[in-house]
């Protein structure tokens, strides 16, 4: 065996760079030999165990720091929703009883910046919730007409200061046909919300954002369409990535943060739906969205299209 033993002049020694030969060794020599190699391993095995050690103690401070974040998170939101809330609602009363035209112009601003603020502070709270992996779908069935009507409704004033009018369309039905459609009504909302911003934000002076709806037994389908300023085909593929905005500079004519359409898709692929978009500019946009019906079964809820499952086991939102 190569590299076993060496002659010198008292005959064989052990050399443990090649390991371990059984032949031509005394007692006193294996003897030494073991002992050196069970050190060997128990300071293996002591290194091991405080790396193991280690990995917990950070394990539990990454569990403790996720804790943090998730109350964080959920705190500064109620402590910024809830007196935003306050000041629109008070902003909406004022406007319908104050009667001075300047003073009603003033609610006016107050009640926008406040709506906006709000609608932009929601995405940012999606988002994050989104980036931490805390946002799970809490499936129930869902009026649809009238989640989308008080989504109407929020704008209602955005699009008047705009001159805008926005339709709601129920197709090849009345609004009494709709049934209840199981699906997130939370993240739906946000959703619509945030097409409907998007379409009366780049839509001019005049002119009409139609918002469509269409059920079926398996798919809810939502087309938000407007005759505003386009899209280019090559930035088609842009305007769902985070934080990104095609009107850009300190002159930019368009309000936002870019994460209203990345926080959609999001929600969208979460309720294993699918977004189109057909756009020509200076001439309008269509936005489709297609969700499947959540089904429930004996191991919770899935969305299931083409043979392809998605499980879901905790519906509690967080």
């Amino acid at each position: 065996m190569k590299g076993c033993y060496s002659q010198g002049g008292d005959g064989l020694t052990l050399s443990r760079g090649g390991g371990l030969c059984m032949h031509n060794l005394t007692d006193a020599q294996l003897v030494e030999e073991l002992k050196f190699r069970l050190d060997q391993s128990s300071k293996s095995l002591n290194d091991l165990s405080v790396v193991n050690r280690k990995l917990v103690d950070m394990n539990r401070k990454l569990e403790e720091s996720e804790a943090l974040k998730s109350n964080f998170l959920s705190n500064i939101r109620n402590e910024i929703n809830n007196p935003l809330n306050a000041i629109i609602g008070l902003a909406s009363q004022l406007a319908s009883i104050v009667k001075k035209p300047e003073v009603s112009e003033l609610v006016s601003m107050i009640f926008s910046e406040a709506f906006h603020l709000d609608f932009q502070l929601r995405n940012i709270f999606v988002a994050a919730e989104l980036e931490a992996g805390e946002t799970m779908p809490s499936i129930e069935h869902v009026d649809v007409a009238s989640v989308v009507r008080s989504v109407l409704d929020d704008f209602s004033t955005h699009a008047a200061d705009k001159h805008l009018s926005v339709r709601l369309a129920i197709a090849g039905a009345g609004a009494d046909t709709l049934l209840y459609f199981p699906t997130d009504s939370q993240k739906l909302q946000v959703i619509v919300a945030n097409l409907l911003a998007n379409a009366i934000e780049f839509s001019g002076s005049g002119s009409e954002v139609v918002v469509q709806l269409e059920q079926t037994e398996e798919w809810l389908v939502i087309q938000v369409q407007d005759q505003g300023i386009g899209i280019a085909e090559a930035d088609l593929k842009r305007i769902f990535d985070r934080f990104v905005q095609l009107d850009t500079g300190p002159t930019r004519a368009h309000l936002g943060h870019g994460l209203g359409l990345s926080v959609v898709k999001s929600l969208i692929e979460l309720l294993q739906g699918e977004i189109q978009v057909n756009s020509t500019p200076t001439v309008g946009s269509l936005f489709t969205v297609k969700l499947p019906a959540a089904s429930y079964n004996a191991d919770g809820v899935t969305f299931a299209e083409g043979g392809n499952l998605f499980l879901f086991d905790q519906m509690d939102e967080k």
